[in-house]
């Protein structure tokens, strides 16, 4: 009698490799790490694109001070010349006054521009904070996931390995002519070999004939299932 009990027991496994084998497909290709990808390189982008209107603010920021500065030391100076008396002149005092006062109210308006650019300096520096922050999140979250993938990786391989050595030592003991032909079925049927089970090939679903009944219980060869053409496996 074909050892067939050994044969089936390779293709079970070789269903266990097939399936460890799209699963480690699956993790190579994980959609959530894919995800956790773009997340962190849009945070990247929007970071530095935020970075760079920091930037150019908090130089507009330092100009606007320089110019301020310039402006108050004038304003000052003028003012000490009107009210010390140093100018005389009536026409000239006058000049001078309306000049300290355009002074003044270009100082008054800096200095407010200069508070509303410090707001969104601060505002758009918590916002950087903020990406910051959720990036590194996400980047621990990539981590975690990616070495728990790996881990699994490791595992897989390490059965696939287990699983081909086992199954080399089973084709090892079998009938040449017997591996060879269950090697051609497979070209057309994914399970040549089918159980038998209450009358019934698991293989294709279908009952099969009571001849082929007989056939697999007297044990003597190989039987086919009319049906589906597997080889058909039957155990007391």
């Amino acid at each position: 009698m074909p050892d067939l009990k050994s044969l089936l027991e390779i293709q079970i496994l070789d269903g266990r490799i097939k399936a460890l084998e799209t699963e480690l497909r699956k993790e190579r290709q994980s959609v959530e790490l894919k995800k956790l990808r773009g997340e962190i390189k849009q945070g990247r982008a929007a970071f530095e694109k935020l970075k760079e209107t920091y930037n150019v603010l908090k130089n507009n920021l330092n100009l606007k001070e320089i110019s301020v500065a310039k402006a108050r030391e004038q304003a000052d100076s003028l003012g000490q010349k009107l009210y010390s008396g140093v100018i005389t002149n009536v026409k000239e005092m006058d000049i001078n006054s309306k000049k300290l006062e355009s002074l003044t109210k270009t100082v008054s308006l800096a200095e407010d521009e200069i508070l509303r650019l410090m707001e969104r300096k601060d505002d758009i520096k918590a916002q950087l904070s903020e990406i910051v922050a959720v990036s590194t999140k996400k980047i621990e979250e990539y981590r975690k996931i990616k070495e728990l993938l790996l881990a699994k990786q490791q595992q897989a391989k390490g059965e696939l390995d287990k699983y081909q050595d086992i199954i080399q030592k089973m084709i090892e003991q079998l009938d040449p002519g017997l591996w060879n032909m269950y090697r051609d079925m497979k070209n057309s049927l994914h399970e040549p070999l089918a159980r038998v089970e209450r009358g019934t090939c698991m293989g294709c679903r279908m009952g099969i004939s009571y001849r082929e009944m007989r056939l697999l219980k007297q044990g003597e060869g190989l039987v086919y299932c009319g049906n589906c053409g597997r080889i058909l496996y039957w155990e007391k």
